[in-house]
């Protein structure tokens, strides 16, 4: 695994990106492309305000909206879910992606690279990304769709991010030492 810069390693394999895609394995994340189909109908991209919390309740906790600011140029977390925040150790609601993402420009930068691209493209992007390590913690790897949403149904103005990671696998150790360290 390569350094970033003090503590952060890159993981093993690069992210995958599936642009538009079909059909996905994962279950919750195949929910909400479902979903995300049926409430667009006709239009380019369904609107916030068509997403029913009662109709996704289960998944609540891997959600995350973020508004796009003008010219797509940042995007603001609107509401973390409470499993995203667990995973990440942390609560970034009211921050952008700039300010989430300040320590490391090239992470920041990439996270940037798929928001801007959901808005432009206007269709769905499901990433899978390897695990890895962030100031001396560990996160397993994890999957992730992103999922364009448009107030007037064409101009996307938020990106709604669903997140899952194989939580026994997180259970485990939070320790990059533990990991790197024979027992």
């Amino acid at each position: 695994m390569g350094c970033l810069a003090g503590t952060e390693t890159l993981p093993n394999a690069a992210p995958i990106l599936e642009f538009n895609p079909e059909r996905i394995d994962n279950p919750v994340l195949q929910f909400f492309l479902t979903y995300w189909h049926q409430k667009r109908g006709a239009r380019s991209m369904p609107a916030r305000a068509d997403i029913s919390p009662r109709e996704i309740k289960p998944y609540l906790g891997w959600i995350c909206f973020l508004d796009a600011l003008p010219g797509y140029t940042d995007f603001r977390y609107r509401l973390v879910g409470s499993s995203v925040a667990e995973y990440f150790l942390g609560d970034g609601t009211g921050r952008t992606v700039g300010e989430a993402f300040a320590e490391n420009k090239r992470l920041r930068d990439s996270v940037l690279y798929v928001f801007r691209e959901v808005c432009t493209t206007k269709q769905p992007l499901h990433i899978w990304s390897p695990g890895g390590t962030w100031h001396d913690r560990y996160y397993p790897d994890n999957d992730a769709l992103h999922l364009p949403l448009a107030s007037d149904g064409e101009t996307a103005d938020m990106v709604m991010n669903v997140f899952t990671f194989n939580y026994e696998e997180f259970k485990k150790t939070r320790s990059v030492h533990t990991l790197t360290h024979a027992r």
